[in-house]
């Protein structure tokens, strides 16, 4: 006969109001705040001071560390009360004083699988974080940004709003994201921001085979040292045999923002 499922274990200071939803084996540790309409996965552990707010929903085996306010208000002053919701994915590690809002109008915020968020990084409201990525120390999301799988923003980096950083790319320390960032890129600085060149070690680290990851290098090149305009280049590349070099086409041609500018010319709008 199998075993019977955890208990929930809380902490006889934290508060837990009626309408949220534990999953067997949750930890709710001291002088937290679960609200109405929270529901966690399985295994979820809350260490101290966590504050859980409005439709927010936490996958199993996450854990939110002290200080952090996941589902708040979005800081948008077009927000009239929407019942909109926040999704944090399975086994995320979200470190101290991070804060999610949940999303303004219509939609969702949804933060993936196996993310890491360290000390002070933010998700804005209606925002998505892909599977596997990492923002480091007060690394910021504006409303409406998307984040591709397995992305890395360094500390203090930032993400315009509606802005978009591709799969596999590494955004520098305290670079400013007003244009997009192409997947399996590297790109720093602030106005303009500037790629730097392919990454390389991301792309081995992910398992790419070295005739798919020679192809996307060679693809950045033609995007970024050429001297021809990004979007023309990318048009040409969209018949490549290769998957990720198909992905990187669209992604720049898809592009509202533009793309960030290369390493020694004004613009690569």
């Amino acid at each position: 006969m199998p075993e019977a499922a955890a208990a929930p274990v809380v902490h006889p200071t934290a508060v837990v109001q009626p309408g949220a939803e534990l999953g067997p084996g949750v930890e709710i540790g001291p002088w937290c705040v679960v609200e109405a309409g929270v529901v966690l996965g399985a295994g979820v552990r809350l260490t101290a001071h966590v504050h859980l707010l409005g439709r927010t929903e936490i996958g199993a085996g996450t854990v939110i560390r002290t200080g952090s306010v996941i589902g708040g208000e979005p800081q948008d002053r077009s927000y009239a009360g929407e019942r909109t919701r926040v999704r944090i994915g399975a086994r995320c590690s979200l470190h101290e004083h991070v804060t999610v809002h949940r999303a303004t109008g219509e939609g969702e915020t949804v933060v993936g699988d196996e993310v890491v968020m360290m000390a002070g990084s933010h998700v804005g409201h209606n925002a998505r974080l892909g599977h596997g990525c990492v923002l480091v120390n007060c690394a910021s999301l504006a409303g409406h940004s998307v984040v591709g799988d397995g992305a890395i923003l360094s500390a203090y980096a930032a993400v315009h709003q509606f802005g978009r950083i591709g799969r596999l790319a590494l955004l520098g320390g305290a670079s400013m994201a007003t244009l997009d960032v192409p997947p399996f890129s590297i790109a720093t600085g602030s106005y303009p921001l500037r790629w730097r060149g392919p990454n390389t070690v991301g792309l081995r680290r992910a398992g790419f085979p070295a005739e798919e990851r020679d192809a996307i290098r060679a693809a950045l090149q033609r995007l970024f040292a050429s001297g021809e305009s990004p979007r023309r280049e990318a048009e040409s590349l969209q018949e490549s045999p290769h998957a990720a070099v198909r992905e990187l086409a669209e992604f720049v041609l898809s592009s509202r923002r533009g793309v960030c500018t290369a390493p020694s010319t004004p613009s690569s709008r």
